[in-house]
């Protein structure tokens, strides 16, 4: 039997679980209670559960239902997460208990890092090995330059354009943003090669000319991280005589805390405070399209093992 792992960052049911999520996040520890209270705060101010996980449920129920009408076969989508129950191993052990012979890694942001989807995979890995070694697994590939997935983010950038008022149209830039690395760019080629390449796929599918690619959630000096980071990026843009700015994320498909809080809301407040308009794309979440777009890349990877 064939299983998928749909993995993501982590899912908080209660705003209790806050703690613990951070507990894991800081290997151990918990932070100072200032950061505690301030993380607990952003949580509040949505006024609504966890986005991330409850959206991560969603998407693996509809691509399970999604599966079977192609495969004519029930396929297993199982949640795995990073930092909070399930935990990958978890969900390997789950799966494997319930007769999985094959399982399909898929993480759900689309730009390969070591310390991101590759940690997944290697957790993966070791959960198998532990369990059944004989169970196969699969990583699906990079699939940031998947066809209807690249026309799901133009389409979010298309519409994010037409918001912007026609007085600033043409004066306006799209920043492309992305999770920074901490260190020096060698060590994350890969991942900058792959963000790149995306951007410039979507910008050329809406034909936006005028585009710039910018990090968000870097981490406080000393520590080196990949820059520009997007808020200096907004205040040399209105430096050069924009007038509007649209923030189009490429790594966070799914609505989350930090992406939120990185693009929307500090973005929103350094927009204001130089005098520019600004709009952000809408996330992809388990939206008819993007779902359509994992389907097809998970169904062509089952179909490539699949004996003709």
């Amino acid at each position: 039997m064939n299983a998928v792992l749909l993995m993501s960052y982590c899912h908080l049911p209660s705003i209790d679980d806050i703690p613990l999520f951070y507990h894991h996040l800081y290997h151990g520890r918990l932070p100072s209670p200032d950061v505690m209270e301030k993380a607990v705060e952003r949580y509040r101010v949505l006024a609504k559960p966890d986005p991330l996980g409850s959206t991560t449920i969603r998407q693996a129920r509809a691509l399970e239902r999604r599966l079977k009408q192609q495969l004519g076969e029930t396929i297993p989508v199982y949640t795995a997460h990073k930092h909070t129950s399930p935990f990958v191993h978890e969900a390997v052990e789950r799966s494997i208990a319930n007769g999985a012979k094959h399982l399909y890694t898929l993480p759900l942001s689309p730009l390969y890092s070591k310390t991101g989807t590759g940690s997944y995979q290697r957790a993966a890995e070791q959960a198998r090995d532990l369990q059944n070694p004989n169970v196969a697994i699969t990583h699906i590939p990079a699939w940031h330059l998947h066809d209807r997935f690249v026309q799901a983010l133009s389409i979010r950038l298309s519409e994010a354009l037409r918001w912007i008022s026609a007085a600033n149209r043409s004066r306006t830039v799209v920043i492309f943003t992305a999770h920074s690395k901490p260190g020096l760019p060698a060590p994350h080629r890969d991942y900058i090669k792959a963000f790149t390449e995306l951007a410039e796929a979507v910008a050329t599918q809406t034909d936006c000319r005028s585009w710039k690619i910018a990090y968000r959630s870097g981490g406080p000096a000393p520590q080196k991280w990949l820059g520009p980071d997007v808020l200096d990026v907004m205040k040399s843009t209105a430096q050069e005589g924009a007038s509007a700015v649209v923030i189009c994320e490429l790594l966070s498909m799914t609505e989350n805390i930090e992406t939120l809080q990185d693009c929307r809301f500090d973005g929103l407040v350094k927009a204001r405070e130089l005098g520019l308009e600004f709009a952000t794309t809408e996330f992809l979440n388990d939206s008819d399209d993007f779902m359509t777009a994992l389907e097809e890349i998970v169904l062509a990877q089952i179909l490539s093992d699949t004996p003709q």
